[in-house]
């Protein structure tokens, strides 16, 4: 019979021969690698299918199991009542048909104690680790604030995407609680937006420690073919089935932040494979997330890619270091560099600073204004341009009254005032002789005021970048240097930034006194 029309063995069977030659560890892996690529269970720990079960309305000693509120691969999280103070905890407890294996059982009570170990005000906190028969349950803190994949889609569906602040507040919290694990020697090995909990207040805790293992454990297989970890987060040497150390989580904090920051991972692909998505992992750099999201700052930038380097080596040695690299960065990009024209001058790209300064608070943006019209007052000591510029600095600062009809009526004054002392400081009288330096820093000043009585964020921005402007010309008509000028405002932007002192769109809150303290 010639060759071609010999009959192929069933990939079946050969999925199912035992490896020969090799190492213990080789045969053991590629035995994982079966299961795996035929999803089905290894032979010794093979699980009979068992009917859905439902926990709800169950009592376990003193807790009684209420709803549903999610479920993974091996276990399910209800709601639960603890009857000694009638007070809501989250019940996770492994689903029926894996209580009877072993491996698992082993894997589910190394959670709770590893859990356990971690004291920490962003890790889930474990309140108890009951048994009823066959059933293995953990107790822990219930958490109403649902997850940051919950908060991630509510956000995308408005078609937003998450403020930096916001993102940047969600990975810090998450590095302290990990960086608390990795002072333990533990890895978690699944840090992803669905593992990260919210309180009430918005709090961000760590969960779901099933992954986790001592630093010198295993690979991301386990003797029944699961899983440990989520491709769209996984390090490289994670996806080579390499053992794991710090670097690889802090690899998943910088792919979360990343998708935080973009609302995309920084690799997709198209068939969902998850085998294609870890070869990107392995063999790809990862994407500048400014490609995605221009406004991120360049240091930002930079934490991100260092957190999502091929070699471990090339990251960061832990949460707690990721961590404080970020702190040290600017959160959006500064205002441009300014540009040296033909005839000597300067060029400034209004729109772009524009475009920058929409990304802070109204309070913000007029405070930089005042100090980049402040610092060229001295060409001009007009009583009116400092009047303006006073009442300017004033409406930065205040506190906030509480709505009312006279608030209201008290604004509209203030912006009223606020817009006729701009008027005056910019007006110049025809019999008044004035260099061309002191015009300019008076419509730095004027510019100042206009932006604190301006009634929308982009009007504010836009007056801010006109005084910067209007203060760069003053020093160059003055024959001064502007390099100094600039550097120093650029300085500012970065302060305010990461001052947060509210959300881009808002008034925000107040300048404390002690922000710009040399």
């Amino acid at each position: 019979m010639p060759d071609e029309q010999k009959s192929k063995p069933d990939p079946a069977d050969l999925a199912m021969t035992p490896p020969t030659g090799g190492s213990p560890e080789e045969t053991l892996l590629l035995e994982d690698l079966r299961v795996v690529f035929n999803r089905q269970a290894a032979p010794q720990h093979r699980v009979e299918p068992q009917p859905l079960i439902s926990f709800e309305g169950r009592r376990f000693g003193p807790y009684t199991v209420k709803q549903l509120l999610g479920e993974g691969g091996m276990a399910q999280v209800y709601l639960a009542t603890d009857a000694r103070d009638d007070t809501n905890v989250a019940f996770k407890i492994l689903k029926p048909q894996y209580c009877s294996d072993r491996d698992l059982c082993a894997r589910f009570e190394r959670e709770a104690l590893s859990m356990r170990r971690v004291q920490h005000d962003n890790v889930v906190q474990i309140l108890d680790c009951p048994r009823d028969g066959a059933y293995q349950a953990i107790v822990m803190t219930y958490l109403p604030g649902g997850s940051v994949r919950d908060h991630l889609q509510v956000v995308r569906s408005s078609g937003e995407k998450l403020a930096v602040e916001e993102a940047l507040s969600i990975i810090l919290q998450a590095s302290a609680g990990v960086e608390a694990a990795h002072q333990l020697g533990l890895v978690h090995r699944d840090l992803k937006p669905s593992n990260l909990l919210l309180d009430e207040k918005g709090h961000v805790k760590v969960a779901d420690f099933g992954a986790i293992l001592v630093v010198a454990g295993a690979t991301w297989l386990t003797g029944v073919g699961q899983q440990i970890g989520t491709p769209g987060y996984m390090s490289p040497e994670q996806c080579r089935g390499e053992r794991v150390d710090r670097p690889s989580d802090v690899y998943a904090l910088g792919a979360t932040l990343f998708e935080l920051l973009t609302g995309r991972l920084p690799f997709e692909v198209e068939e969902a494979s998850p085998l294609a998505m870890m070869l990107k992992h392995i063999s790809e750099p990862a994407p500048d997330p400014r490609t995605f999201r221009p406004e991120i700052s360049h240091g930002l930038s930079g934490v991100i890619l260092r957190s999502l380097a091929k070699r471990p080596e090339d990251r960061y040695r832990s949460a707690g270091e990721f961590a404080e690299d970020l702190r040290a960065q600017p959160i959006v990009q500064p205002p441009p560099e300014m540009e040296l024209s033909e005839d000597g001058g300067y060029h400034i790209d209004l729109a772009a600073i524009r475009k920058q300064l929409e990304l802070l608070p109204q309070r913000a943006i007029v405070c930089w204004a005042c100090r980049c019209a402040r610092r060229v007052q001295d060409l001009n000591r007009d009583p009116r341009v400092e009047r303006a510029l006073a009442m300017a600095e004033a409406a930065m600062s205040e506190a906030d009254e509480s709505s009312s009809p006279q608030s209201l009526s008290r604004a509209l004054t203030r912006v009223r005032a606020l817009r006729v002392a701009s008027l005056k400081a910019a007006y110049t009288d025809e019999n008044v002789r004035m260099t061309g330096a002191a015009i300019e820093a008076a419509k730095a000043a004027a510019a100042a005021a206009s932006s604190a009585a301006a009634m929308c964020i982009s009007d504010t921005a836009a007056d801010a970048a006109f005084a910067a402007r209007s203060a760069v010309t003053a020093l160059v008509r003055a024959h001064r240097p502007v390099k100094p000028f600039w550097e120093t405002a650029r300085k500012d932007y970065h302060k305010l930034v990461n001052a947060q002192l509210g959300r881009e769109g808002t008034i925000g809150q107040p300048i404390p006194p002690s922000l710009f303290k040399e």
